[in-house]
């Protein structure tokens, strides 16, 4: 049975350039950008705990930040100002197709995989 999947939005602070471009780099593998510090992801409760712990190893601690917040199902989306899609483009909240599912999934399982490897 498939383990429910709930959107979530993450966000950082990171004060140095290098490591700021390389979590927005990763970041942009597994989440969609709304802005340039702020992703929006579906998950589950194991994925997000994978993703803390893979973005825990990428920041120092004492000088960054990154958070992770659970939206419900269905948010309620306002935006002011410059739109983030073009017009006629909707974030409704439909599934991704299988193809890419499944890329997401694998990039998920390879960086598990790394993961064990670094703490081994």
């Amino acid at each position: 049975m498939a383990k429910p999947r709930f959107p979530h939005i993450i966000s950082y602070d990171i004060a140095e350039p290098k490591r700021l471009k390389r979590i927005h780099r990763f970041l942009k593998k597994v989440a969609l950008p709304l802005q340039y510090s702020v992703f929006l992801i579906e998950a589950d409760a194991k994925r997000i705990e994978q993703l803390m712990k893979q973005l825990a190893l990428m920041i120092k601690a004492r000088e960054d930040d990154i958070r992770i917040y659970p939206l419900p199902l269905q948010p309620d989306w306002c935006a002011v100002g410059k739109p983030l899609w073009d017009e006629g483009m909707l974030l409704t909240g439909l599934k991704l197709p299988s193809a890419m599912q499944l890329k997401a999934e694998t990039f998920w399982d390879e960086h598990a995989r790394s993961l064990t490897q670094v703490k081994s």
